[in-house]
């Protein structure tokens, strides 16, 4: 029975390693406290660089991310539909 598993799971963890490695949050302009130099990165470099501005998309930090829109088409929320206690 595992023999037959075992294909099967080395294929989910090829298939999915890829997207677990894929780095999350974007890229963020950080400055140093200490020289006052500019840096495109997705992590902190280290404590003396703060974060000044992001997210950007790409790594020259010039293609900002929008957020994505509220959605409009979803139906409303039970506890609105619900009546309301008399006073």
């Amino acid at each position: 029975m595992t023999s037959k598993l075992l294909p099967f799971a080395l294929a989910l963890l090829f298939a999915g390693g890829p997207v677990l490695a894929q780095p999350s949050g974007g890229f963020h302009l950080y400055r140093s406290t200490v020289s006052g130099k500019q840096v495109c990165s997705q992590n902190p470099i280290s404590p003396d660089w703060v974060k000044q501005a992001g997210p950007y998309k790409d790594q020259d930090c010039k293609v900002e991310e929008k957020p994505a829109p509220a959605r409009t088409d979803l139906p409303a929320s039970p506890l609105d539909l619900a009546p309301k206690p008399q006073r």
